[in-house]
């Protein structure tokens, strides 16, 4: 790899941390009910921290997870529309 991407990529990673922490940091509900939970529950730090951690990536992968599905319904629309202008085309030919 050479240094350019190596630098693309340090940009791309540092960008994606910082909004997901201004992401996390603007919603309060990303980390309330943690903490009432724990609070209720009389969580050790560690627990809590766990149980948060795993949360975190399940929001992070079905947001993922959800984007690619958005990426794929995007291309199956734009095949389909290219499919419809042909249908469109040979039935104006008829």
């Amino acid at each position: 790899m050479d240094p350019a991407q190596n630098q693309d990529l340090l940009a791309l990673a540092v960008t994606a941390a910082t909004v997901g922490t201004l992401h996390t940091l603007m919603g309060p509900d990303h980390y309330v009910p943690f903490i009432a939970i724990a609070r209720a529950k009389n969580w050790s730090l560690r627990r809590t921290a766990a149980v948060t951690a795993i949360s975190g990536l399940g929001h992070v992968g079905s947001s993922v997870i959800l984007g690619f599905l958005g990426i794929m319904l995007g291309i199956a629309v734009h095949h389909l529309t290219g499919f419809e202008a042909l249908r469109g085309n040979i039935a104006g030919w008829l």
